[in-house]
């Protein structure tokens, strides 16, 4: 479905992402997992078209993305960003159906995708007509996620799409998600810098640091053989606090 080429990005001095090259398959999620400042988000605004690479090349279903053919391109992506992205001056049905209304689509077609996405969503349509500060984190990310799949796009981007909300909403969600993308069979990359959400909701994991991707595969694969040490002390710091948690309550 994507693939992508030696791809590099730089900033001034710091080199964001060094040449990188990865595949994304038909029907799969791969998450691009790491911390802060590793390149993971850079990787992605790249994929979306947002920024230029410097070198290497990114191709869609085989046709590499231009200058040019990049608007069209971007019309067979969904994409949501960290609490949803919403424009606070348009309500929820106004966001959800934005590209719809601006290419044409006729009334009764956007009305009926709306049904389909606001039934497998989980979004009751009554709030629709509120503005995004006045519905929950929780509704807001569904409404975003209804956005990205209006126009029922072969590839979804989804960037820290729940990294706002709350432990319980989140699980909620996620669950939701685990659901969508099974019946949907949408290509996804997701973006996360939390180990638990990439492994319950991806097929392969990619680990970035630096810039780099250091290693790929399962989440067992990473666990029991990993190929750095990069790895394993980003795994262990996501598992310790908890397991240190647990041993005080116990004791």
């Amino acid at each position: 479905m994507l693939e992508l080429c030696d791809i590099s990005k730089r900033y001034g001095d710091t080199q964001a992402l060094h040449p990188t090259s990865l595949v994304f398959p038909c029907e799969r999620t791969k998450a691009l997992l790491g911390t802060s400042g590793c390149g993971k988000s850079t990787l992605l605004r790249l994929i979306a078209g947002l920024i230029q690479p410097d070198s290497g090349s990114i191709r869609l279903n085989g046709e590499p993305l231009t200058k040019k053919n990049i608007q069209s391109i971007r019309q067979r992506m969904g994409y949501v960003i960290q609490e949803g992205g919403l424009f606070p001056h348009l309500s929820l049905r106004a966001n959800i159906t934005l590209m719809a209304r601006h290419l044409g689509w006729p009334t009764t077609k956007i009305d009926q995708r709306v049904a389909v996405l606001g039934k497998l969503t989980r979004l009751d349509l009554h709030f629709l007509e509120r503005f995004p500060w006045q519905v929950s984190g929780g509704q807001r990310q569904r409404a975003a996620l209804m956005r990205a799949l209006f126009l029922d796009p072969v590839i979804l981007l989804l960037d820290e799409p729940l990294g706002a909300l709350d432990p319980i909403i989140r699980a909620e969600l996620q669950a939701e998600l685990c659901e969508i993308f099974s019946t949907l069979r949408k290509t996804v990359v997701l973006v996360t810098h939390d180990l638990g959400e990439a492994a319950f909701l991806a097929d392969e994991i990619a680990l970035l640091d630096a810039g780099r991707i250091v290693q790929q595969g399962k989440l067992e694969e990473l666990v029991e053989f990993p190929a750095t040490p990069f790895v394993t002390r980003f795994i262990n710091s996501q598992r310790h606090p908890f397991e240190r948690g647990l041993r005080k309550c116990e004791g």
